[in-house]
Protein backbone atom coordinates (compact mmCIF):
# COMPACT_ATOMS: atom_id res chain seq x y z
CA UNK A 1 0.00 0.00 0.00
CA UNK A 2 1.20 3.18 -1.46
CA UNK A 3 1.49 6.19 1.23
CA UNK A 4 2.09 10.06 1.29
CA UNK A 5 2.75 12.28 4.56
CA UNK A 6 1.83 16.11 4.42
CA UNK A 7 3.29 17.99 7.10
CA UNK A 8 1.40 21.90 7.94
CA UNK A 9 3.56 24.08 9.43
CA UNK A 10 1.18 26.28 11.14
CA UNK A 11 1.30 29.12 12.86
CA UNK A 12 -0.08 27.93 16.43
CA UNK A 13 0.61 24.13 15.75
CA UNK A 14 2.01 21.51 13.12
CA UNK A 15 -0.19 18.92 12.02
CA UNK A 16 0.89 15.94 9.86
CA UNK A 17 -0.91 13.73 8.31
CA UNK A 18 -0.75 9.83 6.44
CA UNK A 19 -3.01 9.66 3.38
CA UNK A 20 -3.09 6.06 1.24
CA UNK A 21 -3.23 5.78 -2.28
CA UNK A 22 -7.14 5.39 -2.40
CA UNK A 23 -7.25 9.65 -0.56
CA UNK A 24 -8.11 7.71 2.89
CA UNK A 25 -6.57 9.35 6.07
CA UNK A 26 -4.63 6.91 7.25
CA UNK A 27 -2.95 8.90 10.84
CA UNK A 28 -2.82 12.67 11.89
CA UNK A 29 -1.05 13.95 14.44
CA UNK A 30 -0.72 17.37 16.03
CA UNK A 31 1.66 19.41 18.54
CA UNK A 32 1.65 23.13 19.35
CA UNK A 33 4.03 25.44 20.30
CA UNK A 34 4.13 29.19 21.78
CA UNK A 35 4.39 32.82 20.13
CA UNK A 36 7.09 35.45 21.12
CA UNK A 37 6.29 38.76 21.15
CA UNK A 38 9.19 40.51 22.58
CA UNK A 39 7.95 43.81 21.79
CA UNK A 40 4.57 45.37 20.85
CA UNK A 41 3.83 44.69 17.41
CA UNK A 42 6.48 41.89 17.11
CA UNK A 43 5.76 38.62 16.69
CA UNK A 44 8.41 35.40 16.50
CA UNK A 45 8.93 32.16 16.86
CA UNK A 46 11.73 29.94 17.67
CA UNK A 47 12.49 27.66 14.69
CA UNK A 48 13.72 24.64 17.26
CA UNK A 49 10.15 24.51 18.66
CA UNK A 50 8.66 23.92 14.84
CA UNK A 51 11.49 21.02 14.59
CA UNK A 52 10.19 19.19 17.79
CA UNK A 53 6.71 19.85 16.85
CA UNK A 54 7.57 18.20 13.66
CA UNK A 55 9.72 15.83 14.85
CA UNK A 56 7.14 14.66 17.43
CA UNK A 57 4.29 14.42 15.13
CA UNK A 58 5.68 12.29 12.25
CA UNK A 59 7.07 9.71 15.14
CA UNK A 60 3.60 9.52 16.49
CA UNK A 61 1.90 8.52 12.55
CA UNK A 62 4.63 6.17 11.34
CA UNK A 63 4.00 4.28 14.37
CA UNK A 64 0.95 3.40 13.65
CA UNK A 65 1.74 2.13 10.05
CA UNK A 66 3.39 -1.39 9.36
CA UNK A 67 6.27 -0.24 7.47
CA UNK A 68 8.04 3.09 7.47
CA UNK A 69 8.58 1.86 3.77
CA UNK A 70 5.63 2.08 2.83
CA UNK A 71 6.19 5.90 2.43
CA UNK A 72 6.44 6.94 -0.87
CA UNK A 73 6.96 10.86 -0.57
CA UNK A 74 6.47 13.70 1.99
CA UNK A 75 5.20 17.48 0.86
CA UNK A 76 4.94 20.51 3.22
CA UNK A 77 2.62 23.21 3.53
CA UNK A 78 3.48 26.07 6.09
CA UNK A 79 2.98 29.53 7.29
CA UNK A 80 3.58 32.49 4.81
CA UNK A 81 6.03 35.29 5.16
CA UNK A 82 7.96 34.20 8.12
CA UNK A 83 11.79 35.17 7.38
CA UNK A 84 14.24 32.72 9.08
CA UNK A 85 17.94 34.08 8.83
CA UNK A 86 20.05 30.87 9.12
CA UNK A 87 23.80 30.43 8.39
CA UNK A 88 25.53 28.54 5.31
CA UNK A 89 24.20 25.21 7.47
CA UNK A 90 20.82 26.04 8.27
CA UNK A 91 21.13 27.23 11.67
CA UNK A 92 18.76 30.27 12.44
CA UNK A 93 20.95 33.31 13.40
CA UNK A 94 17.81 34.60 15.30
CA UNK A 95 14.15 34.17 15.91
CA UNK A 96 12.15 33.57 13.50
CA UNK A 97 9.64 36.99 12.57
CA UNK A 98 6.09 35.45 11.89
CA UNK A 99 3.84 36.99 9.13
CA UNK A 100 2.06 38.89 12.00
CA UNK A 101 4.63 41.60 13.04
CA UNK A 102 4.12 44.86 12.39
CA UNK A 103 7.45 46.42 12.60
CA UNK A 104 8.57 47.09 9.53
CA UNK A 105 6.26 49.77 8.27
CA UNK A 106 8.86 52.40 8.25
CA UNK A 107 11.23 50.13 5.68
CA UNK A 108 8.03 49.35 3.52
CA UNK A 109 7.11 53.16 3.31
CA UNK A 110 10.63 53.58 2.08
CA UNK A 111 10.58 50.74 -0.24
CA UNK A 112 7.37 51.29 -1.78
CA UNK A 113 8.58 54.95 -2.86
CA UNK A 114 11.97 53.79 -3.96
CA UNK A 115 10.50 50.64 -6.18
CA UNK A 116 6.69 50.74 -5.97
CA UNK A 117 6.30 50.70 -9.57
CA UNK A 118 8.64 47.85 -9.93
CA UNK A 119 6.66 46.04 -7.21
CA UNK A 120 3.30 46.54 -8.81
CA UNK A 121 4.19 45.48 -12.12
CA UNK A 122 6.22 42.22 -10.95
CA UNK A 123 5.42 40.78 -7.76
CA UNK A 124 1.70 42.51 -8.21
CA UNK A 125 1.90 44.02 -4.74
CA UNK A 126 2.50 47.25 -2.26
CA UNK A 127 5.04 46.48 -0.13
CA UNK A 128 3.68 45.70 3.68
CA UNK A 129 5.01 44.38 6.98
CA UNK A 130 3.61 41.29 6.45
CA UNK A 131 5.97 40.04 3.34
CA UNK A 132 9.25 38.87 3.86
CA UNK A 133 10.70 40.79 1.60
CA UNK A 134 9.83 44.30 4.43
CA UNK A 135 11.56 41.44 7.29
CA UNK A 136 14.51 41.57 5.46
CA UNK A 137 14.64 44.88 4.95
CA UNK A 138 14.40 45.44 8.71
CA UNK A 139 16.64 43.08 9.78
CA UNK A 140 19.20 45.33 7.12
CA UNK A 141 18.13 48.37 8.60
CA UNK A 142 18.34 47.22 12.52
CA UNK A 143 20.45 44.01 12.59
CA UNK A 144 23.32 44.58 10.50
CA UNK A 145 25.34 41.80 11.64
CA UNK A 146 22.34 39.05 11.26
CA UNK A 147 22.00 40.44 7.62
CA UNK A 148 25.72 40.66 7.07
CA UNK A 149 26.06 36.93 8.61
CA UNK A 150 23.03 35.38 6.94
CA UNK A 151 23.85 32.48 4.13
CA UNK A 152 20.05 32.62 3.22
CA UNK A 153 16.57 33.83 4.34
CA UNK A 154 14.10 30.76 4.55
CA UNK A 155 10.44 30.94 4.37
CA UNK A 156 9.34 28.63 7.61
CA UNK A 157 8.15 25.53 5.73
CA UNK A 158 11.11 25.80 3.70
CA UNK A 159 13.85 25.84 6.75
CA UNK A 160 11.89 22.24 8.00
CA UNK A 161 12.60 20.99 4.29
CA UNK A 162 15.88 22.19 5.10
CA UNK A 163 16.08 20.20 8.02
CA UNK A 164 14.49 16.94 6.75
CA UNK A 165 16.74 16.82 3.31
CA UNK A 166 20.04 19.41 3.47
CA UNK A 167 18.75 21.13 0.53
CA UNK A 168 18.05 24.61 0.18
CA UNK A 169 14.97 25.75 -1.40
CA UNK A 170 11.58 27.67 -2.23
CA UNK A 171 8.55 26.72 -3.79
CA UNK A 172 6.58 29.51 -6.14
CA UNK A 173 3.66 29.39 -4.48
CA UNK A 174 5.37 30.33 -0.80
CA UNK A 175 7.34 33.01 -2.69
CA UNK A 176 5.28 34.47 -4.46
CA UNK A 177 3.52 36.83 -1.61
CA UNK A 178 6.88 37.82 -0.31
CA UNK A 179 7.22 41.04 -2.37
CA UNK A 180 10.28 39.71 -4.33
CA UNK A 181 9.19 37.42 -6.55
CA UNK A 182 7.96 37.96 -10.42
CA UNK A 183 4.94 36.22 -10.69
CA UNK A 184 5.07 36.09 -14.27
CA UNK A 185 8.20 34.47 -14.67
CA UNK A 186 7.90 32.36 -11.15
CA UNK A 187 10.97 33.72 -10.45
CA UNK A 188 12.98 35.89 -7.86
CA UNK A 189 12.75 39.34 -9.18
CA UNK A 190 16.52 40.55 -9.91
CA UNK A 191 14.86 44.11 -10.49
CA UNK A 192 12.61 44.53 -7.57
CA UNK A 193 15.97 43.53 -5.06
CA UNK A 194 18.79 45.35 -7.18
CA UNK A 195 16.47 48.18 -6.93
CA UNK A 196 16.08 47.58 -2.94
CA UNK A 197 20.10 47.07 -3.10
CA UNK A 198 19.09 43.44 -1.68
CA UNK A 199 21.42 40.61 -2.32
CA UNK A 200 20.17 38.43 -5.00
CA UNK A 201 22.11 35.05 -3.26
CA UNK A 202 20.55 35.58 0.15
CA UNK A 203 17.67 33.97 -1.02
CA UNK A 204 17.16 30.00 -2.27
CA UNK A 205 16.18 28.40 -5.67
CA UNK A 206 12.91 28.63 -6.64
CA UNK A 207 10.64 25.33 -7.97
CA UNK A 208 6.83 24.59 -9.24
CA UNK A 209 5.53 22.98 -6.04
CA UNK A 210 5.53 18.93 -6.82
CA UNK A 211 9.20 18.96 -7.66
CA UNK A 212 11.61 16.60 -5.93
CA UNK A 213 14.11 18.57 -3.87
CA UNK A 214 15.49 16.18 -1.92
CA UNK A 215 15.08 13.12 0.18
CA UNK A 216 15.01 12.50 3.96
CA UNK A 217 18.78 11.82 5.28
CA UNK A 218 19.82 9.52 7.47
CA UNK A 219 20.01 11.51 10.58
CA UNK A 220 16.91 12.93 9.96
CA UNK A 221 15.54 8.92 10.07
CA UNK A 222 17.33 8.42 12.91
CA UNK A 223 15.24 10.90 14.52
CA UNK A 224 11.98 10.39 13.19
CA UNK A 225 11.55 6.73 12.29
CA UNK A 226 10.99 7.58 8.26
CA UNK A 227 13.45 6.01 5.95
CA UNK A 228 16.38 7.30 4.65
CA UNK A 229 15.92 8.14 1.11
CA UNK A 230 12.58 8.85 1.01
CA UNK A 231 11.79 11.11 -1.74
CA UNK A 232 10.27 15.49 0.00
CA UNK A 233 8.39 17.50 -2.44
CA UNK A 234 8.71 21.54 -2.50
CA UNK A 235 4.76 21.40 -1.44
CA UNK A 236 3.79 24.85 -0.70
CA UNK A 237 2.50 27.67 1.10
CA UNK A 238 -0.28 27.25 3.62
CA UNK A 239 -2.81 29.24 1.15
CA UNK A 240 -2.01 27.33 -1.93
CA UNK A 241 -2.28 24.10 -0.15
CA UNK A 242 -5.36 24.89 0.89
CA UNK A 243 -6.68 25.80 -2.42
CA UNK A 244 -5.45 21.69 -3.66
CA UNK A 245 -6.97 20.44 -0.46
CA UNK A 246 -10.22 22.04 -0.96
CA UNK A 247 -10.58 21.25 -4.39
CA UNK A 248 -9.69 24.84 -6.22
CA UNK A 249 -7.77 23.39 -9.19
CA UNK A 250 -10.78 24.67 -11.68
CA UNK A 251 -12.78 27.84 -12.35
CA UNK A 252 -16.27 28.11 -10.12
CA UNK A 253 -14.96 26.69 -6.67
CA UNK A 254 -13.96 29.32 -4.10
CA UNK A 255 -12.71 27.95 -0.65
CA UNK A 256 -13.46 30.13 2.70
CA UNK A 257 -11.88 29.27 5.65
CA UNK A 258 -12.01 31.01 9.26
CA UNK A 259 -8.74 29.69 10.95
CA UNK A 260 -6.39 31.77 12.96
CA UNK A 261 -6.78 34.40 9.83
CA UNK A 262 -9.63 33.71 7.50
CA UNK A 263 -9.46 33.38 3.79
CA UNK A 264 -11.09 33.33 0.61
CA UNK A 265 -9.71 32.04 -2.68
CA UNK A 266 -10.35 31.12 -6.22
CA UNK A 267 -8.61 29.70 -9.15
CA UNK A 268 -7.27 31.66 -11.86
CA UNK A 269 -5.71 30.68 -15.47
CA UNK A 270 -3.69 33.68 -14.93
CA UNK A 271 -3.23 36.73 -13.17
CA UNK A 272 -3.00 40.83 -13.34
CA UNK A 273 -2.73 44.14 -11.38
CA UNK A 274 -6.77 44.07 -11.50
CA UNK A 275 -6.99 43.92 -8.12
CA UNK A 276 -4.45 45.82 -7.18
CA UNK A 277 -3.31 46.10 -3.28
CA UNK A 278 -6.98 44.62 -2.46
CA UNK A 279 -6.39 40.69 -3.95
CA UNK A 280 -3.38 38.86 -3.76
CA UNK A 281 -2.57 37.23 -6.73
CA UNK A 282 -0.67 34.00 -5.91
CA UNK A 283 1.14 31.29 -7.99
CA UNK A 284 -1.00 28.11 -7.80
CA UNK A 285 0.97 24.79 -6.22
CA UNK A 286 -0.73 23.42 -9.81
CA UNK A 287 2.17 24.19 -12.14
CA UNK A 288 1.93 26.96 -14.15
CA UNK A 289 -1.49 28.03 -12.62
CA UNK A 290 -2.63 30.53 -10.35
CA UNK A 291 -5.25 31.46 -7.53
CA UNK A 292 -6.68 34.80 -6.25
CA UNK A 293 -6.57 35.20 -2.79
CA UNK A 294 -8.14 37.10 -0.28
CA UNK A 295 -7.67 37.34 3.80
CA UNK A 296 -8.77 38.84 6.79
CA UNK A 297 -5.54 38.32 9.22
CA UNK A 298 -7.34 37.49 12.55
CA UNK A 299 -10.71 36.26 11.65
CA UNK A 300 -10.82 32.88 13.61
CA UNK A 301 -8.28 34.48 15.95
CA UNK A 302 -10.58 37.45 16.80
CA UNK A 303 -12.81 34.33 18.54
CA UNK A 304 -10.09 32.47 20.41
CA UNK A 305 -8.85 36.35 21.86
CA UNK A 306 -12.25 36.25 23.07
CA UNK A 307 -12.28 33.34 24.73
CA UNK A 308 -9.15 33.74 25.75
CA UNK A 309 -10.07 36.67 27.68
CA UNK A 310 -13.35 35.33 29.54
CA UNK A 311 -12.45 32.03 29.95
CA UNK A 312 -15.71 30.39 28.20
CA UNK A 313 -15.77 27.43 25.63
CA UNK A 314 -16.37 28.21 22.10
CA UNK A 315 -19.20 26.25 22.33
CA UNK A 316 -20.70 28.56 25.11
CA UNK A 317 -19.82 31.04 23.53
CA UNK A 318 -21.71 30.30 20.51
CA UNK A 319 -24.63 29.43 22.48
CA UNK A 320 -24.67 33.03 23.78
CA UNK A 321 -24.60 34.24 20.49
CA UNK A 322 -27.36 32.22 19.01
CA UNK A 323 -30.07 34.12 21.48
CA UNK A 324 -29.07 37.12 19.77
CA UNK A 325 -31.34 38.71 16.53
CA UNK A 326 -29.30 38.93 12.77
CA UNK A 327 -27.34 41.92 12.72
CA UNK A 328 -26.92 42.18 16.85
CA UNK A 329 -29.32 44.79 17.17
CA UNK A 330 -27.15 47.63 15.13
CA UNK A 331 -23.68 46.42 16.51
CA UNK A 332 -20.75 46.07 14.52
CA UNK A 333 -17.50 44.48 15.13
CA UNK A 334 -14.16 45.09 12.62
CA UNK A 335 -11.93 41.99 12.85
CA UNK A 336 -8.74 43.99 12.63
CA UNK A 337 -6.29 43.30 15.59
CA UNK A 338 -3.83 43.16 13.30
CA UNK A 339 -4.41 45.36 10.31
CA UNK A 340 -6.93 44.94 7.85
CA UNK A 341 -6.40 42.89 4.52
CA UNK A 342 -8.65 42.81 1.74
CA UNK A 343 -9.57 45.14 0.48
CA UNK A 344 -8.47 47.80 2.28
CA UNK A 345 -4.79 46.68 3.70
CA UNK A 346 -3.58 48.96 6.27
CA UNK A 347 -1.58 47.97 9.25
CA UNK A 348 -2.68 51.04 11.40
CA UNK A 349 -6.14 49.45 11.23
CA UNK A 350 -7.41 47.80 14.84
CA UNK A 351 -10.40 45.93 15.87
CA UNK A 352 -13.25 47.05 18.26
CA UNK A 353 -16.72 46.86 18.26
CA UNK A 354 -18.94 49.84 17.19
CA UNK A 355 -22.60 50.97 17.70
CA UNK A 356 -22.44 49.89 21.46
CA UNK A 357 -25.42 50.71 23.81
CA UNK A 358 -26.46 50.05 27.34
CA UNK A 359 -28.97 47.14 25.55
CA UNK A 360 -25.93 45.67 24.25
CA UNK A 361 -24.84 42.39 26.41
CA UNK A 362 -22.07 40.18 25.86
CA UNK A 363 -24.42 37.64 23.87
CA UNK A 364 -24.23 40.38 21.36
CA UNK A 365 -20.85 41.12 21.05
CA UNK A 366 -20.10 37.53 20.28
CA UNK A 367 -22.43 37.44 17.52
CA UNK A 368 -21.33 40.83 16.17
CA UNK A 369 -17.65 39.30 16.39
CA UNK A 370 -19.38 36.30 14.15
CA UNK A 371 -20.58 38.26 11.99
CA UNK A 372 -17.72 40.97 11.88
CA UNK A 373 -15.53 38.12 10.56
CA UNK A 374 -17.61 37.13 7.67
CA UNK A 375 -18.49 40.62 6.20
CA UNK A 376 -14.95 40.82 6.22
CA UNK A 377 -14.40 37.96 4.08
CA UNK A 378 -17.19 38.88 1.98
CA UNK A 379 -15.12 41.66 0.60
CA UNK A 380 -13.30 39.02 -1.26
CA UNK A 381 -16.27 37.61 -2.97
CA UNK A 382 -17.33 41.26 -4.16
CA UNK A 383 -13.69 41.28 -5.49
CA UNK A 384 -13.87 38.36 -7.21
CA UNK A 385 -17.50 39.37 -9.09
CA UNK A 386 -15.41 42.71 -10.45
CA UNK A 387 -12.88 40.37 -11.90
CA UNK A 388 -15.98 38.59 -13.44
CA UNK A 389 -14.27 35.34 -12.23
CA UNK A 390 -17.20 32.76 -11.45
CA UNK A 391 -18.93 32.36 -8.64
CA UNK A 392 -20.48 28.12 -8.97
CA UNK A 393 -19.95 26.90 -5.28
CA UNK A 394 -18.44 28.39 -2.11
CA UNK A 395 -17.06 25.77 -0.09
CA UNK A 396 -16.07 26.52 3.73
CA UNK A 397 -13.96 24.83 6.24
CA UNK A 398 -11.65 25.04 9.37
CA UNK A 399 -12.89 26.54 12.20
CA UNK A 400 -15.37 28.88 11.14
CA UNK A 401 -17.59 25.28 9.75
CA UNK A 402 -17.61 23.44 13.01
CA UNK A 403 -20.42 26.00 14.38
CA UNK A 404 -23.62 25.60 13.13
CA UNK A 405 -24.13 29.27 14.19
CA UNK A 406 -20.98 30.60 12.13
CA UNK A 407 -21.94 28.48 9.26
CA UNK A 408 -25.49 29.89 8.76
CA UNK A 409 -23.68 33.29 8.93
CA UNK A 410 -21.39 32.75 6.16
CA UNK A 411 -24.39 31.41 3.66
CA UNK A 412 -26.63 34.19 4.55
CA UNK A 413 -23.80 36.90 4.30
CA UNK A 414 -22.62 35.05 1.55
CA UNK A 415 -26.10 35.12 -0.36
CA UNK A 416 -24.99 31.65 -1.34
CA UNK A 417 -25.78 27.84 0.11
CA UNK A 418 -22.32 27.00 0.83
CA UNK A 419 -20.84 22.89 1.23
CA UNK A 420 -19.32 21.80 4.82
CA UNK A 421 -15.93 20.21 3.92
CA UNK A 422 -15.58 16.77 5.74
CA UNK A 423 -11.79 17.26 6.44
CA UNK A 424 -10.96 20.15 8.85
CA UNK A 425 -7.39 20.66 7.53
CA UNK A 426 -7.16 21.38 4.27
CA UNK A 427 -3.97 22.72 4.16
CA UNK A 428 -2.11 19.35 5.48
CA UNK A 429 -4.82 17.12 3.08
CA UNK A 430 -3.07 19.84 -0.20
CA UNK A 431 0.46 19.06 1.17
CA UNK A 432 -0.25 15.24 0.66
CA UNK A 433 -1.88 15.73 -2.61
CA UNK A 434 1.13 17.60 -3.91
CA UNK A 435 3.42 14.70 -2.52
CA UNK A 436 1.28 11.85 -4.27
CA UNK A 437 1.45 13.90 -7.55
CA UNK A 438 5.27 14.60 -7.24
CA UNK A 439 5.98 10.93 -6.69
CA UNK A 440 3.67 9.65 -8.91
CA UNK A 441 1.41 8.15 -6.04
CA UNK A 442 -1.41 10.37 -7.99
CA UNK A 443 -1.41 10.60 -11.85
CA UNK A 444 -2.96 14.60 -11.12
CA UNK A 445 -4.39 16.78 -9.11
CA UNK A 446 -7.49 16.59 -10.61
CA UNK A 447 -7.87 12.51 -9.85
CA UNK A 448 -6.12 13.16 -6.71
CA UNK A 449 -8.67 15.74 -5.33
CA UNK A 450 -11.37 13.12 -6.50
CA UNK A 451 -10.19 10.65 -4.42
CA UNK A 452 -9.35 12.56 -1.04
CA UNK A 453 -11.50 14.94 -0.50
CA UNK A 454 -15.05 14.88 1.13
CA UNK A 455 -17.67 17.38 1.29
CA UNK A 456 -20.10 17.52 4.03
CA UNK A 457 -23.47 19.04 4.38
CA UNK A 458 -24.85 21.74 2.05
CA UNK A 459 -26.23 25.04 4.49
CA UNK A 460 -28.86 26.60 2.63
CA UNK A 461 -28.88 30.73 2.81
CA UNK A 462 -32.30 32.03 4.07
CA UNK A 463 -33.80 34.13 1.55
CA UNK A 464 -34.59 37.20 4.43
CA UNK A 465 -31.79 36.64 6.64
CA UNK A 466 -29.79 37.56 3.10
CA UNK A 467 -31.67 40.68 3.20
CA UNK A 468 -31.42 41.52 6.42
CA UNK A 469 -27.70 40.85 6.08
CA UNK A 470 -27.22 42.84 3.00
CA UNK A 471 -28.18 45.80 4.46
CA UNK A 472 -25.71 45.39 7.56
CA UNK A 473 -22.84 44.30 4.97
CA UNK A 474 -23.71 47.71 3.56
CA UNK A 475 -23.46 49.51 6.45
CA UNK A 476 -20.11 47.17 7.52
CA UNK A 477 -18.56 48.59 4.25
CA UNK A 478 -18.22 52.00 5.16
CA UNK A 479 -16.54 51.87 8.38
CA UNK A 480 -13.03 51.29 6.90
CA UNK A 481 -13.29 54.46 5.13
CA UNK A 482 -14.79 56.60 7.78
CA UNK A 483 -12.01 55.45 10.25
CA UNK A 484 -9.04 55.32 7.87
CA UNK A 485 -7.80 58.23 9.10
CA UNK A 486 -8.06 58.24 12.58
CA UNK A 487 -6.68 55.02 12.80
CA UNK A 488 -3.24 56.44 10.87
CA UNK A 489 -3.58 59.61 13.51
CA UNK A 490 -3.55 57.16 16.76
Amino acid sequence: MALVMGIDLGTSSTKTVLMDEAGNLVAAANAGYPLLTPQAGWVEQNPNDWWKAVCDTIRQVVDKIPSVQDIKGISLSGQMNGAVFVDSVGVPLRPAILWLDGRSQRECDIANERAGDLLRERALHVLNPINMLAKVLWIREHETDCYTEAHQVLIPKDWIRLKLTGEFASDVSDASVTGALDLYTRDWSGEILDALEVRRNLFPKVVESPTIVGAITKDVAEETGLAAGTPVCAGGGDMACMAVGGGVIKPGVVNVGIGTAGHVLTFAEDISDAMFNQLWPMCHAVPGRYFWLGCSYTGGGSLTWFRDQFGESFEDLTTQAESVPVGSEGLFFMPWFQGSATPHPDAHARAGWIGLSLHHTKAHMIRALMEGVVFDLRHSLECFKRLKLPIDEIRIGEGGAKSALWRGIQADVFGSDVRVMETRDASALGATIIAGVGVGVFESFESACERAIVLGETVKRDTDRVAQYEKCYQRYSRLYPSLKEWFRRV
